[in-house]
């Protein structure tokens, strides 16, 4: 199972915004938007995530669904905006809440948008369960047309001998509204991987000691990176973008570790805090090059090298154009179970373009 974790069209975090607790009630799967808040919340569940081992990478899959470690929801975007942030919560049937750790990851895919490098389906957000709920200043977004089609990915984890039982996730995803003033500069995810190939793991392994792994990409068009995350395993050393014709280091991502030396993350840059951000040059060669630093006898397995940006190009009509019949495409979309878009999100699609228009 190929599992992604990138970072959405963010990699700034700010607090999110205060969500209303009222009393316990019984949750209720579905999606519910809230166009006067300019929120879209997705509830799914109860699921029974069942015992999965130690590892991280273990598909943990649920005992009583048939979409665990695939699609678990669909769903079309309301209104035209700017997507700009999320936040995540597991809780129980009477809204309380539940270990954050039981959650792997998940991945929220746009259909109707591919990624920059590659034809592949766009991630617009994800987070692990160690992550952070990811909110950007009101200053940038991810543009989402009304219909636009979505779907939640979801893999668990569960370490513990015993299944957790009656698991929800509620993802609240929060928009900017079209006429939003001053209106936001339009960037979307940007994601480099020194091992993506489709269709296969992104893992790779490390022998004892130093180990670099880099992989050259070159941006289609032009425009500026504004903000830059990243995602190594454990005894990551650093992930970096250098313009490998000069040799310039032009972004570093270090690890965060906490108060037992353990890495929580890595380093996050906000690159348009007095300017546009770091000037891209379409088709000009730019080298990620992601590190570790071995310090076992031992090779470590499943290590990952990825550097998510949030890019902003000078022409947004530029960005490449998804192909549907495209064979990459349709192999990447088969890593997340789907074989096909189902005509039932594109009806919902059509119809709530069509409500959307009627409420200009």
């Amino acid at each position: 199972m190929r599992t992604r974790f990138a970072l959405a069209a963010l990699a700034f975090a700010t607090p999110a915004p205060t969500v209303a607790q009222s009393a316990p009630a019984a949750v209720h799967a579905g999606v519910t938007y809230d166009t006067r808040h300019h929120r879209v919340t997705v509830v799914i569940g109860p699921y029974d995530v069942a015992p999965t081992g130690s590892s991280m990478e273990m598909p943990g899959m649920d005992m009583s669904m048939d979409d665990m470690g695939a699609m678990a929801q669909t769903f079309v975007w309301p209104e035209q905006g700017w997507f700009y942030g999320f936040h995540t919560e597991l809780i129980d049937a009477g809204d309380q809440p539940m270990p954050r750790w039981l959650m792997h990851h998940f991945t929220l895919l746009n259909f109707d948008r591919r990624t920059l490098f590659d034809p592949y389906v766009e991630r617009l957000a994800s987070a692990r369960y160690n992550g952070e709920d990811v909110v950007a200043p009101k200053t940038i977004g991810a543009p989402l047309a009304a219909g636009t089609r979505l779907g939640l990915y979801m893999m668990w984890f569960n370490d513990k001998p015993d299944t957790v039982r009656g698991v929800f996730v509620r993802l609240t995803l929060y928009y900017m509204p079209r006429n939003m003033q001053p209106a936001p500069i339009s960037a979307l995810p940007v994601v480099m991987d020194v091992a993506l190939i489709p269709g296969q793991p992104e893992m790779y392994d490390v022998p004892p000691g130093q180990h670099e792994r880099s992989r050259i990409f070159r941006f289609p068009i032009s425009g500026h990176l504004v903000g830059a995350g990243g995602h190594l395993h454990e005894q990551g050393a650093y992930v970096r973008l250098e313009d490998s014709v000069s040799g310039k280091v032009l972004i570093d991502l270090r690890p965060v570790l906490n108060a037992r030396g353990e890495m929580t993350g890595l380093t996050r840059k906000i690159l348009a805090m007095n300017g546009p951000g770091l000037r891209i040059l379409a088709n000009h060669p730019y080298r990620l090059v992601a590190a570790y630093n071995n310090t076992s006898r031992d090779t470590l397995h499943e290590a990952m090298g990825e550097m998510m940006g949030i890019f902003a190009p000078d022409e947004f009509s530029q960005w490449p154009a998804v192909d549907y019949a495209d064979r990459a495409f349709l192999t990447d979309l088969a890593t997340y179970g789907i074989h096909a878009i189902p005509d039932s999100l594109t009806a919902a699609a059509q119809a709530m373009r069509a409500k959307a228009g009627r409420n200009r």
